[in-house]
């Protein structure tokens, strides 16, 4: 056996509220960073299935009506945001305020969890820095919209800083643990119901467990049982947040399910027209026109869609690889959506009619068990690491950071009356115009403090964009050194655990994206959760460097 036993974690009686210094520069950097952001106002956008859709849930939840009357879009998503932004407009504050405060808080929370490694305060100082001023955070324009991002970053950072925190804590009292328990458990539901990918997390979180059940423990099935026992608030919370939902919609719905593409019934019927073997089959098309010809042909159910689609062809296309919410529309305009459990069960009849016509052979069939997820085909394999090392260097560079000092002048706001009205009620935001003219009439003194902060803002990215490609190798070959020190003296130290923890977060993420670019559409949004991640993972390995170098500086003295 390689390893033999888990070292123990030496830490510091440093705390982080007994460093008035440190302190401050946190308040400092704070109001700094909320001085900057003022500048990037609010674009409200016609995006009914995007950010219109989030703040129309919110004002539905504002009303007392749980996400409002149902259609093709209202369960699509996690019932989360939706609810951030309804509890940040009764804060009376405008959501992207809000969203800026939770993002500063949490990096305070990761600074907290990691401050009883090392004594010195300069090198939290840095970290808060690097964690605050994370440029993805203020990337403008989506930064100025309705966008999951802003909750989702800062919720990841959130739960991998509680991790470390209860890690470092599994030797400190009962109260102490239970509390980063709790809020490891809390955050990790907020941020599974927020983003559909949540997967990702499943593996960090396992390693976590199975590391928190050994660490500075004594191998015994009763002290292990007790570990066990301080984990179980994580389960029950999420367990509690799950039923809570399911709850509300069966009640509001009539179906206990949360979102409506993981049911069997939409998964049976997108993964039946997507499972059609077609004699040509195209990249970022999961299901097209032989696919539906082949289905009109054996399913009358989803034949009552055929005009629908015809007539469509005809206005504005969607790309090709959002064929979900095609199909969705399409179902909706056939008067087959007016409710959850009418909408279900025409889904049930398509893919039920689809898989009855595949097993009698009346189709050519993928042996595959219907799913939403794109169908993976054999040669894909030889260009998964291409599109794997594409996806990681942009999240270890931030090189695709875009935004520009003239950025603001570029943009307008492009909803309708109705849409404008919903926007600026329920965020309680400062809108940008609808037209650049108006926007231009701005007082040139108005107009010069923008452009300023935008252009800071532009120039601390262009920092990280010059020092995360060499700060994200270097913490790479840190952490080789703690692992390699483990197997050569047959021990797991913390530094080689937890940078397993969040590497392998990164490594899982980057490999979920890699699946959905091959096979759907090119991946943008959801990397912004690794950003904050690598961030904290750089953060981390520069901790355990100071202290391996602060141990042997005072091992060399005592020489």
């Amino acid at each position: 056996m390689i390893i033999e036993r888990f070292k123990p974690v030496h830490l510091t009686s440093a705390k982080t509220n007994d460093d008035r210094i440190l302190i401050w520069w946190m308040v400092f950097l704070i109001l700094a960073r909320l001085w900057l952001v003022e500048a990037q106002d609010f674009l409200a956008t016609h995006t009914p299935h995007d950010d219109y859709l989030f703040v129309k849930l919110a004002q539905h939840i504002l009303s007392g009506a749980w996400l409002g009357p149902y259609n093709q879009v209202t369960l699509v998503k996690g019932p989360v945001y939706p609810l951030f932004i309804a509890a940040a407009h009764h804060t009376g504050m405008p959501l992207l305020l809000v969203q800026h405060l939770v993002h500063s808080g949490f990096c305070v929370l990761a600074v907290v969890a990691v401050r009883p490694l090392l004594k010195a305060r300069w090198i939290f100082m840095a970290i808060f820095f690097l964690l605050l001023l994370n440029p993805f955070s203020y990337a403008y324009p989506g930064a100025g919209r309705a966008f999951r991002f802003g909750l989702s970053m800062p919720l990841v950072l959130a739960v991998f800083a509680c991790m470390g925190g209860l890690l470092l804590r599994a030797g400190y009292s009962y109260k102490s643990k239970i509390l980063w328990s709790v809020a490891l458990g809390l955050f990790f539901s907020l941020l599974w119901y927020t983003r559909e990918e949540g997967i990702w997390l499943l593996p960090s979180l396992g390693l976590f467990a199975l590391y928190f059940l050994v660490i500075n423990n004594e191998m015994g099935w009763g002290n292990i049982l007790k570990r066990l026992a301080f984990l179980l608030p994580i389960p029950i919370i999420f367990t509690g947040f799950t039923t809570t939902f399911t709850s509300l919609n069966q009640k509001h719905y009539g179906v206990p399910c949360i979102i409506e593409l993981k049911t069997p019934e939409f998964q049976s019927a997108l993964g039946g027209l997507m499972n059609i073997n077609v004699k040509k089959s195209e990249r970022y098309i999961p299901v097209g026109r032989e696919n539906q010809n082949a289905a009109y042909a054996v399913s009358p159910t989803f034949r009552q869609l055929k005009p629908y689609f015809e007539e469509g062809k005809k206005g504005a296309q969607m790309p090709q690889s959002y064929y979900i919410w095609v199909l969705r529309d399409m179902v909706r305009k056939s008067g087959n959506a007016n409710s959850l459990p009418e909408a279900l069960e025409f889904y049930r009849k398509v893919g039920e009619e689809i898989s009855t016509a595949c097993e009698a052979g009346a189709i050519p069939c993928l042996d595959r068990k219907p799913s939403i997820k794109p169908v993976w085909r054999a040669e894909y394999i030889k260009i998964i690491p291409v599109y794997f090392w594409d996806i990681l260097k942009h999240a270890a560079t931030f090189q695709s950071f875009s935004t520009g000092e003239d950025e603001y002048l570029k943009r307008k706001s492009t909803a309708n009356r109705e849409m404008f009205r919903a926007y600026k009620f329920v965020t309680r935001e400062k809108i940008v115009p609808g037209r650049l003219a108006q926007i231009q009439a701005y007082p040139d003194y108005y107009m010069h403090m923008i452009i300023e902060k935008f252009r800071i803002f532009t120039d601390i990215a262009a920092g990280y964009k010059a020092v995360v490609p060499l700060l994200f190798p270097l913490a790479f070959l840190i952490h080789l050194f703690f692992l390699g020190q483990s197997i050569i003296r047959r021990e797991i130290d913390f530094a080689a655990m937890f940078g397993l923890i969040t590497l392998g977060g990164i490594i899982s993420l980057v490999s979920v994206l890699t699946y959905v670019k091959i096979t759907l559409w090119t991946v943008h949004r959801p990397l912004f959760s690794a950003y904050p991640l690598v961030l904290f993972y750089i953060s981390m390995m520069s901790v355990f460097a100071c202290s391996k170098l602060k141990k042997n500086g005072s091992v060399s003295q005592e020489s």
